[in-house]
C-alpha cells in the first residue's frame, strides 16, 4: 500500500541504495595531486597501481548493495504481514551496518596500506546511515499499525 508512510520510507531507502552503484564512497590522494576514487564497483586504477586491485575486489560490496536495494522493495510489498515487515526492515538495517563496517574496517584500511593518504568520504558513504534512519522510521510506522490493529481487535 503506497499511501502508508512507512512504505514511502522503504521505497526511498531502496532508491538511495540503488544510487550507490553510481556514487563514489571515498577518494584518496595519490602522489601530489592524483585523486583516486573508490566506489562499490572498484578503485579507479592509475598506471602506477595497476597490479594492486583486481576487478573482483569489491564484489562483496556489490552483493550487499543489491540486498540493500531489494530488501526494502520486498518489505514494502509484504504490507499484509506487518511482523515480517519489521523483521525485514531490521534485516535491512543489519545489511547497512555490515556495509559501513566493511567499507570502514576493511576496504579503506586496505587501500590506505597501498595509498598512504587520508580518505575524503563522499556522499555515497553516508547513504547507508541515511537508510538506517529511514528504516527506523519505517519500523516505527509498522509498529504503530500493529498497535492500532490490536486496539481495534480489543473493541470487537
Amino acid at each position: 500500500m503506497i499511501q502508508r508512510k512507512q512504505t514511502l520510507f522503504m521505497i526511498l531507502s531502496a532508491i538511495l541504495s540503488g544510487l550507490l552503484f553510481v556514487l563514489p564512497l571515498a577518494t584518496f590522494t595519490f602522489g601530489s595531486n592524483i585523486n583516486i576514487g573508490f566506489s562499490i564497483l572498484g578503485v579507479d586504477i592509475v598506471e602506477e597501481l595497476e597490479g594492486f586491485f583486481s576487478s573482483s575486489y569489491t564484489w562483496p560490496l556489490v552483493a550487499i548493495t543489491i540486498l540493500m536495494t531489494l530488501t526494502p522493495i520486498f518489505t514494502a510489498l509484504r504490507y499484509k504481514h506487518r511482523v515480517q515487515q519489521v523483521r525485514f526492515s531490521q534485516l535491512n538495517m543489519l545489511f547497512n551496518m555490515v556495509f559501513v563496517g566493511l567499507v570502514l574496517l576493511y576496504y579503506v584500511s586496505d587501500i590506505q596500506k597501498i595509498i598512504p593518504s587520508e580518505p575524503q568520504y563522499k556522499i555515497g558513504m553516508f547513504i547507508p546511515l541515511i537508510n538506517m534512519v529511514l528504516e527506523y522510521f519505517a519500523i516505527r510506522g509498522v509498529k504503530k499499525d500493529i498497535e492500532l490493529l490490536k486496539s481495534v481487535d480489543r473493541l470487537r
